[in-house]
């Protein structure tokens, strides 16, 4: 069986220079395995578009004229794709060998594989960055995803919920979702065109869609054996009140989606009361809010 060419999709948002260095990585290892780029950008500056103008010999840029947020951006680029497997990789992505090609193999010979990906390497430590993780529960929520995990960073949910700090993977690992930095997943499954869901706009998205598949009966693959570089969060120069305000919606909608309705609610109580403390604290200090 033949290794089927795939479409890459990158939403950018003020990271030009670190989306050309990914389409450079690109074409260096996997030129010949590529049907099409198809780059979204998320409305960044006149410099920033200006600096993905030379793109378009390789790609295909959309130029929205307001940040529609990640899902919709990815969305835009699926819809617009020609390729019946679709990559999505964060700019601040590199390549560093055609690994990758192990991935469109894996799902091309494996009909019940929805979506698939592999480690992602931070290069100032050489590390493996946490990507791949088993279904959230309502523990998971109150330990990774509140301040709790600042005050507990080795709790037992925390690390039982990353795949890669609760054993160490040696094999290819089915799990409940992978990073959106870094996924390879079927444009269609059972007939229908997949979509990320619109009402996140930013964060936990990659959950939701990972989730999403494994309920509509395919399998998430993670494969330690293929591994990018991820230089992370060059995608908003907006550190504080903008993320945080995507990161505290997010959550919510998350855990009320995915779990019962009294864990759901009690959750997005617990969780709008941390959000008030905060914002109080870091009044009283006048510091960042984060």
């Amino acid at each position: 069986m033949s290794t089927p060419k795939f479409t890459i999709i990158i939403v950018n948002y003020n990271s030009s220079s670190y989306t050309g260095q990914l389409i450079n990585s690109i074409h260096k290892f996997i030129p010949s395995f590529v049907e099409e780029i198809i780059i979204v950008d998320n409305n960044s500056r006149k410099l920033e578009k200006k600096t993905i103008q030379p793109f378009k010999n390789k790609s295909k840029v959309i130029l929205n004229s307001e940040n529609v947020g990640f899902s919709r951006a990815v969305n835009q680029g699926i819809r617009q794709s020609k390729s019946s497997f679709l990559l999505l990789l964060n700019p601040d992505c590199e390549l560093i060998d055609d690994s990758i090609i192990k991935l469109i193999n894996l799902i091309n010979k494996n009909v019940n594989i929805g979506a698939c990906g592999g480690c992602l390497i931070d290069p100032t430590t050489n590390k493996t960055v946490p990507s791949a993780n088993r279904e959230a529960t309502f523990l998971t929520g109150l330990c990774e995803f509140t301040n709790l995990k600042k005050i507990f960073p080795n709790n037992q949910f925390t690390n039982d919920f990353w795949i890669e700090k609760s054993q160490n993977i040696v094999k290819k690992t089915n799990v409940s979702s992978l990073c959106g930095a870094f996924v390879l997943f079927r444009k269609y499954i059972n007939g229908h065109r997949v979509s990320f869901d619109n009402n996140y706009f930013m964060y936990l998205e990659d959950m939701q869609f990972g989730v999403d598949i494994n309920k509509a009966g395919f399998k998430v693959v993670f494969d330690p054996d293929v591994k990018i570089i991820h230089h992370g969060g060059k995608s908003n120069d907006s550190k504080y009140k903008t993320i945080l305000k995507y990161w505290y919606s997010s959550r919510k909608i998350y855990f009320k989606k995915n779990l019962s309705f009294l864990q759901g609610r009690f959750l997005e109580v617990i969780f709008t009361i941390e959000e008030y403390l905060l914002k109080k604290y870091h009044e009283i200090l006048n510091t960042p809010n984060e």
